[in-house]
């Protein structure tokens, strides 16, 4: 009988105020972010990223109520034999949400099977039902995302 035991967690908190775009952190739409300045994260032995917190800011962020957005996660080895999606795009989706000012609702709980790699970027990308990323009237909206990378010791 194989057990499986959890061996580290890592806690990553990813701001999108913290990519602008005269760095090349984010596009002028606001749907792709990259995170070029985090430290080394690596990913050893077997390993599943969770989203675990997400919340909204910035002068539009009433304006993201009754839309249902969705993350994908680009930049990111993992593996593909385990997971499937519907949109015919390679890109893993980890969070699909609608948000509404008093809560948000997250429609499912995802985790992504991570293979063993040393990260120093990651790239998001944020968009509603209609393809629109994180601005609305005019005003951006910042996604303040915790992502957990759960690594798992085989015994």
């Amino acid at each position: 009988m194989e057990i499986t035991r959890l061996h580290k967690c890592k806690s990553i908190w990813l701001n999108t105020t913290d990519t602008t775009i005269a760095n090349g952190g984010t596009n002028a739409v606001r749907r792709f972010f990259t995170f070029n300045n985090m430290p080394l994260i690596q990913i050893k032995k077997k390993s599943y990223l969770k989203v675990n917190a997400l919340t909204l800011s910035g002068a539009g962020h009433q304006n993201a109520s009754n839309h249902n957005w969705t993350i994908k996660l680009h930049n990111i080895n993992y593996n593909q034999s385990s997971y499937y999606n519907s949109d015919g795009l390679a890109e893993p989706t980890i969070l699909q949400f609608n948000f509404d000012m008093k809560s948000t609702i997250q429609n499912s709980l995802y985790a992504l099977e991570l293979e063993p790699q040393d990260i120093v970027n990651m790239t998001i990308e944020v968009y509603n039902e209609a393809g629109e990323g994180l601005v609305k009237s005019a005003q951006p909206i910042n996604i303040h995302l915790n992502l957990l990378i759960e690594e798992y010791e085989d015994y």
